[in-house]
């Protein structure tokens, strides 16, 4: 898969949207799927403009070749509307398009943004978004241990609230889809951000072989995201077992044309399992030292990848919790990855103490 980052510095969200759709359109490869990042000022305003979306590629595109939309309310930090785009690098030979997801060549599956009712708290609209999962899989004949990327946005992540801390009501609701099937390949590489509005958004990719395709992949410098301690974990209520969140930290694809891609999980400053107490600069440092570690072809080899190859970065989304330090992090990276395509987005990062969080895609070079 091929990734490409269109901005809009327009002044509204309508001339900005304007904008994205002639940049997308004039790529001669037909789009998949259409992430969309902007910054309502409410959630009534996030619903009007996922409707102006959904109708303006509704206009643009007919039925049997529309791509998949999503949109998430992180704040693009230097434009008005940002998205990031998928692409397949070859020719498929068949795509069936579904209304919330699509089937390349029958061995993958891609999913839009799947949503539920704002009306209802974190865990309920997890439920049923996971609900709207489970028929997926079941229509296309494979197991949630089939996804092996997946994105999940989660309004005032770390909020508490009366029923509980947003993150762990969608952590729980997490892990009860996820004990619908065994997961002897580890689980998806995920992500988890907060976001300004919007409720609960997920996006996936599944590989209906990815038991043979794809590898789990752990960074030694870290404790294993779904091993956490209960001391790392959010509840009120002391007396509740806590849910670890079930990600693993990358995961190493080979694609149909023998190439091999790594979906690199949101990460953060973290060693062990504490989280570095220290400024921006040192976070933004020691998260990419994470990162690397996990694109390594040692540590790709460590965890079962035969012949590893030498991998570069494609694409890294870089979330930061103010905006102050967007200077210092955009510099840091000027420095350290000129060429690399990137976007900046303004997030609530699951921790209070991080400031932080970059996920990614590498490849062979």
């Amino acid at each position: 898969m091929l990734y490409d980052i269109h901005q809009s510095a327009a002044a509204t969200f309508e001339r900005a949207l304007e904008e994205i759709l002639a940049a997308v359109k004039q790529n001669s490869q037909t789009p998949l799927r259409i992430v969309f990042f902007g910054a309502p000022k409410s959630n009534d305003e996030y619903l009007k403009h996922r409707q102006q979306i959904e109708q303006a590629y509704r206009e643009a595109y007919p039925a049997e070749s529309r791509p998949l939309v999503a949109y998430v309310a992180h704040a693009p930090m230097d434009a008005t509307l940002t998205v990031e785009v998928t692409y397949w690098e070859q020719t498929p030979t068949s795509i069936e398009y579904n209304d919330d997801y699509i089937v390349i060549d029958e061995n993958y599956i891609l999913s839009g943004g799947l949503y539920s009712d704002l009306g209802l708290h974190t865990g309920q609209q997890a439920d049923d978004i996971f609900e709207r999962i489970a028929e997926i899989l079941s229509a296309e004949g494979v197991s949630a241990a089939n996804i092996v990327r997946q994105w999940n946005y989660i309004e005032r992540i770390t909020d508490i609230t009366p029923d509980g801390q947003n993150y762990q009501l969608f952590n729980d609701s997490r892990s009860r889809f996820y004990n619908s099937c065994e997961w002897s390949n580890g689980y998806p590489a995920a992500t988890g951000i907060g976001t300004q509005y919007g409720g609960v958004v997920v996006v996936f990719d599944v590989m209906r072989n990815s038991n043979e395709s794809s590898h789990a992949i752990d960074n030694p410098l870290q404790i294993s995201a779904h091993a956490y301690s209960q001391q790392v974990l959010i509840n009120p209520d002391k007396a509740q077992h806590k849910t670890t969140p079930k990600f693993e930290r990358a995961r190493h694809v080979i694609c149909a044309d023998g190439s091999q891609m790594l979906y690199i999980s949101g990460t953060a400053a973290i060693r062990g399992e504490e989280s570095c107490q220290a400024g921006i600069e040192e976070q933004t440092a020691l998260t990419m030292e994470n990162i690397a570690k996990l694109a390594e072809k040692e540590t790709l080899e460590m965890y079962g990848v035969k012949n590893a190859a030498e991998l570069e970065y494609k694409m890294l989304r870089i979330y930061l919790k103010h905006n102050f330090n967007l200077e210092v992090v955009k510099n840091w990276f000027k420095l350290h990855y000129p060429t690399t395509p990137k976007i900046f987005l303004l997030a609530d990062i699951c921790r209070e103490e991080l400031l932080i969080e970059i996920e990614g895609i590498a490849a062979e070079k």
